[in-house]
């Protein structure tokens, strides 16, 4: 008797322990994006820093992994609002103009890459993103505006979709930040 309570005991504390471990703890944003104090269609450059990702969460290679999309998308999606968009060696070259710094920082993240999902499915636990988008009026300095963006991927879809939820929360959190831009030019 003593035995197989001592196993069912094991048991709840293994179980526990493999449901706290799939926990995803981003903190969410307090409240919606506020526009910015200028509207973007006002700026004659504009001047895209890569996306930088919080040194708490750099060392996990699928945090890594998931910054280099999100940077990729966001590219390729702001370049669509500004065609003539500056990026990374073009920036800060001598240009005329009043000039708008755009600096996306992924401030907390818990990416499942696609191995952890097909080893361990849902175990693994959910994705998670936070971004702060800084848009910046280069010549004085002022912050025009530093929304705040958050998505996730819940772990059953990530696993039942071998991942392609974790990926699709990088894309939704780069199409809130273009409808931001967009909203505010």
């Amino acid at each position: 008797m003593r035995t197989a309570r001592g196993g069912v005991a094991l048991l709840l504390i293994g179980f526990s322990l493999l449901l706290g471990g799939c926990a995803t703890t981003i903190t969410k944003p307090a409240a919606i994006p506020q526009p910015s104090k200028e509207r973007f269609g006002t700026f004659d450059v504009v001047e895209f820093e890569p996306v930088s990702l919080a040194p708490k969460f750099e060392t996990a290679e699928a945090n890594q992994k998931a910054a280099r999309k999100i940077n990729e998308e966001l590219i390729s999606s702001l370049q669509n609002v500004f065609p003539g968009m500056k990026v990374g060696d073009q920036a800060g070259k001598t240009e005329t103009g009043k000039t708008l710094v755009i600096r996306p920082v992924i401030k907390e993240i818990k990416f499942i890459g696609g191995a952890a999902r097909f080893w361990v499915g849902a175990m693994a636990g959910s994705s998670a993103a936070l971004m702060q988008v800084s848009f910046i009026d280069k010549g004085s300095g002022d912050v025009l505006a530093d929304p705040e963006f958050y998505r996730s991927a819940n772990a059953m879809g990530g696993g039942w979709s071998m991942g392609g939820t974790d990926n699709m929360m990088l894309t939704m959190i780069v199409q809130d930040i273009t409808n931001y831009v967009v909203s505010n030019r």
